[in-house]
Formats: C-alpha cells, sequence, structure tokens
C-alpha cells in the first residue's frame, strides 16, 4: 500500500462490496482520465450508477468506461464539482454510498488549470447532504504544489471540524518520504 490512492480505492471498494442494496449509487468528483469513475463502475455493479463531474473534456473517461463494458452505469456531467448538488436527481441526496475526491491537476493535462480550495470546499460540503447514512468520502490531496497545499489546508481544516457525533474522520499520509507526498482524508457518516 504505498498510494494514497491505492488506499482510497480498498476502502471504498470494501465499504461498497459490504452493502445489501444492488442499486448503489456513487461519485467521482473528479473525473479526470477515469481511473476512479471506472473504477467505481465496477465497485457499483450491474444495477448500480456512478455521476462524474470534471471540468474538462473527460473523452479519454467515456471510452474507458466504454472499453470496460461500464458505459451505461455512469453519467458524466461536464460541470465543476462544486455544482453537484444542482444536477443530481433529488432522490439522489442522502443517498449516495462512495463520493470520491482526487484533487490537484490532471496528470498529462494543463497543470494551469486545478482544484481550487473554494470550490472543493463548496463541493464537500454538498457532498455531505448527498451522503447515506454510513456512506464513505475519500480526498485525495496534494500539497506538493502551491495551491495543492493551500486546499490541503482548507480540506484538513474541514474536516476536523465536521461534528464527531455524525462523522468519523480518518488522515492519512506517508511520514518517512521525500517532499510533500499524496494525503487521503476519509470521511464516514454515522448510520442514523
Amino acid at each position: 500500500m504505498t498510494k494514497a490512492t491505492q488506499l482510497a480505492h480498498l476502502l471504498i471498494r470494501s465499504h461498497l462490496l459490504s452493502q445489501p442494496d444492488s442499486h448503489l449509487l456513487a461519485i467521482d468528483a473528479t473525473v479526470g482520465n477515469g481511473f476512479d469513475t471506472v473504477f467505481l463502475a465496477e465497485c457499483v455493479g450491474a444495477k448500480g450508477t456512478v455521476y462524474g463531474f470534471d471540468i474538462q473534456d473527460m473523452q479519454e473517461a467515456s471510452e474507458k468506461a466504454m472499453r470496460q463494458g461500464f458505459a451505461e452505469r455512469i453519467t458524466f456531467f461536464q460541470a465543476g464539482h462544486e455544482a453537484i448538488l444542482s444536477h443530481l436527481p433529488h432522490d439522489t441526496h442522502g443517498g449516495v454510498q462512495a463520493i470520491m475526491f482526487n484533487l490537484g491537476y490532471l496528470p498529462r493535462g494543463d497543470k494551469n488549470i486545478v482544484t481550487m480550495p473554494q470550490t472543493t470546499i463548496s463541493a464537500l460540503e454538498q457532498s455531505l447532504a448527498l451522503l447515506a447514512p454510513g456512506g464513505i468520502l475519500s480526498i485525495t490531496c496534494y500539497p506538493g504544489h502551491t495551491v495543492g497545499n493551500e486546499e490541503t489546508v482548507a480540506v484538513s481544516s474541514w474536516a476536523s471540524a465536521l461534528p464527531k457525533e455524525e462523522y468519523r474522520v480518518l488522515r492519512c499520509h506517508c511520514i518517512n518520504q521525500n517532499g510533500m507526498p499524496p494525503e487521503l482524508i476519509v470521511v464516514t457518516k454515522f448510520d442514523s
């Protein structure tokens, strides 16, 4: 287990596969190249649905989903994650089992297009309204660049302030690596 993204996948897969409902809902709030989107589509199964958000072109992600046979399980929205609530059907609110954020910039993409602290915090707040009781929210942060560091601080501060009676928050990061390696913040919502 060397990467924050691998740990996020492990936790989310375990959570989704343990659900008794076969009509699972999941969200990839930062589609990028589609790795997390396809991963979520695999985990939710044939009757599940994944909603994917990104401001950039998602053609590569869409093609990846088609090659894997998951295209019918995924609905893409070319929109920033800060508009997540306005794009999803009202009946999904409070029913999403897993939400993934992989912040920063798109690998092999324009490094000037990055997620920003203000829009990310707005998206995270909206995600709490979407999350089902017992649901899981993973946030992979990249403090190794200026905006990424600001965003990591903002996300950590946001997560630390969540009410302990409603949420459990886990923060993981490597402590023996050079530089500022990615961090994973995981929020789980208590069952009511």
